[in-house]
């Protein structure tokens, strides 16, 4: 294989493998691309907030930092974790005949208990100190810019994030919300323009929440997903023209989205041909820095 100099790397929240197919999205496709296996526990939902920092760290969630989307105090830990599979099955059933996640009946009761112990401080949304491993751009050897990268950075969601699941039955707000997402992508479009053209990094990782948020409101529309989908496409073909030949371009996506539900599964796209099939979504940092610190 070449050398490789560059690696740039866009996290593309919720690009699902089956769509790429169906509408043969040749520049997202690139030279390899298929599906990588998630850190996930028995029964748990890829959610953004633990998987990326999966990716950034190399390591499992437990080993990262957190293995829940909310945070445990110390003094809880020893009591929650043998309990959390049990807890997990009894609230909520994953067996629908379709394949779905279904919540049960009892789930307000567990939102209810959560809001409860957030309330009094025994629990908190994870944040950046949460993370125990080092990451990827901890590594002194590698000079890299990261921009929006959940959890690890502070700017990593845009605001509308949060009125996501308000107005997905609100069809008022759609108009509203699409050109938010259209801002957004246009917006980073910019800044990975930006750091293309400067020669200060070895390692740039862009992250995108677009696809998610639209495929959470527009879940029957496949239509207006399939736009989206359409303008990364020629987002990445225009990137590749302006990218020279030691550069490492890997697309990756957390899960995938069908009918509205994260799928178990992730995505990867790279634009040279590295051998890989069905990686786990964790081994990409050891591909990376291997790439980059021996060159």
């Amino acid at each position: 294989m070449q050398k490789i100099s560059k690696v740039i790397i866009l996290g593309i929240d919720a690009i699902e493998y089956d769509l790429i197919e169906k509408w043969d999205l040749k520049n997202l496709k690139q030279k390899e691309y298929g599906k990588t296996i998630l850190p996930l526990y028995p029964n748990q939902d890829p959610t953004t907030e633990i998987i990326w920092p999966c990716f950034i760290t190399g390591k499992e969630p437990e080993e990262m930092g957190y293995s829940s989307l909310n945070v445990c105090a110390k003094s809880l830990r020893p009591i929650i974790s043998p309990i959390s599979p049990v807890i997990s099955k009894l609230f909520f059933d994953f067996k629908t005949k379709n394949g779905t996640h279904k919540k049960q009946v009892t789930w307000p009761i567990l939102y209810g208990c959560i809001m409860l112990l957030k309330k009094i401080g025994l629990i908190h949304k994870p944040t950046k100190e949460d993370i125990k491993s080092e990451t990827i751009f901890d590594n002194k050897q590698i000079k890299s810019i990261h921009l929006h990268i959940p959890i690890f950075d502070k700017d990593d969601f845009p605001e509308y994030r949060k009125e996501i699941i308000k107005v997905i039955s609100e069809k008022l707000y759609h108009p509203i919300i699409e050109m938010k997402l259209k801002n957004e992508f246009t917006q980073r479009l910019k800044e990975v323009y930006d750091c293309v053209k400067k020669n200060n990094w070895q390692l740039f990782m862009q992250y995108f929440y677009v696809l998610d948020g639209v495929q959470h409101i527009f879940y029957r529309n496949h239509k207006k997903i399939a736009e989206f989908y359409l303008m990364f496409d020629e987002f990445i073909r225009k990137l590749t023209e302006i990218i020279d030949d030691e550069t490492l371009l890997l697309i990756v996506s957390d899960h995938g989205l069908k009918k509205g539900i994260h799928t178990p599964y992730g995505f990867y796209s790279v634009n040279k041909k590295l051998g890989l099939k069905n990686p786990r979504f964790i081994d990409f940092r050891e591909i990376i820095e291997d790439k980059l610190v021996k060159t």
